[in-house]
């Protein structure tokens, strides 16, 4: 899966990936740890992985990091993100954590912030994958992932089985889809 992902990112000179599902608990951020992982260290990319689920902040947990310190420093001190980047004991790999969970951050959330950021970010990197919240669950801390997705070059939905149902998945790739984002595939994950 990693090699169709890049091959396809690099064919098209594309360098952003917005991970997301229709629901929680479909295993996102452990695909998105594994895909920066593994694009870092087989294929020698340079990447950087941003968390942007405020709901469940977790993608610093498989590399043993603290969250604070993160996106949410971005938005409401406008520290520059590239102070933020965490190294992961990868030379290749950097993380964005979420930041600070108990932050407000509905007034903040407006701002065009990925419109700036996002084309720095792939100056700097092969590969910004962003992890982010489900897009059917509403909650007013969170990046709403179908603008995110106009920011990227391609979207991957994450469905669990025995537990995303299919009007749950074609709502999610329509919802995106409409708001003008590029649904690539969805990934049936058997694990989670």
């Amino acid at each position: 899966m990693r090699e169709k992902i890049v091959n396809e990112l690099r064919e098209k000179n594309k360098k952003t990936l917005m991970v997301t599902s229709p629901r929680d608990g479909t295993g996102n951020t452990f695909l998105v740890s594994v895909l920066g992982y593994s694009a870092a260290y087989f294929s020698g990319m340079k990447v950087l992985l941003v968390d942007l689920n405020m709901r469940r902040p977790e993608l610093h947990l498989p590399f043993g990091l603290e969250q604070d310190k993160g996106f949410t420093d971005i938005l409401i001190d406008s520290v520059p993100w590239q102070d933020v980047a965490k190294p992961t004991g990868l030379e290749e790999l950097e993380i964005i954590t979420a930041g600070k969970p108990d932050q407000d951050l509905s007034f903040f959330l407006n701002r065009p912030i990925l419109n700036e950021i996002v084309p720095q970010m792939k100056e700097k990197y092969d590969l910004v994958v962003f992890d982010t919240s489900p897009v059917l669950v509403k909650n007013r801390n969170n990046l709403d992932p179908i603008h995110l997705s106009n920011n990227c070059d391609m979207v991957i939905v994450v469905a669990q089985a025995k537990m995303t149902c299919r009007n749950d998945l074609k709502q999610t790739v329509s919802a995106i889809q409409e708001g003008g984002g590029q649904v690539r595939g969805v990934v049936y994950n058997k694990q989670f």
